[in-house]
């Protein structure tokens, strides 16, 4: 049994696909609900499609002229890293539990996608309050 291996499927695909139209419509839903004046200040469009990527930095992008936001970004990094580092290390490493393991590495998988992910509703909470 080789301990590193590459087990990547559809569904890790289809999975990080959804988590990245369902959170970029949280963002937003968030960003349209703002009053009128911050619109004009804000990067609306910018922090909605970089949502997917940026996590816990969406809050900075959506208000850039803020340093508090990039700090706050900055301090949900560690949190939010550590949750997806695990989730894409798990999909390489061989677990010794038979048909469960398949089971284990796509739950992980979706508890670090979520973990990540969580850190884009912060830092638009903090951004936005």
């Amino acid at each position: 049994m080789k301990l590193l291996a590459n087990h990547f499927s559809k569904f890790h695909l289809f999975t990080t696909i959804g988590f990245a139209v369902v959170f970029s419509a949280l963002t937003f839903w968030a960003m349209i609900e703002q009053s009128p004046s911050d619109w004009r200040e804000n990067k609306n469009i910018a922090a909605t499609a970089c949502a997917v990527v940026s996590g816990p930095f969406t809050g900075a992008i959506a208000r850039p002229t803020q340093s508090d936001c990039l700090k706050f970004g900055f301090k949900l990094l560690p949190y939010c890293g550590v949750f997806l580092l695990v989730g894409l290390l798990s999909q390489f490493i061989t677990l010794p539990f038979g048909r469960a393991a398949a089971i284990i590495r796509k739950t992980i998988w979706v508890l670090g996608l979520l973990g990540w992910h969580a850190g884009t509703i912060l830092s638009l909470l903090f951004a936005l309050s």
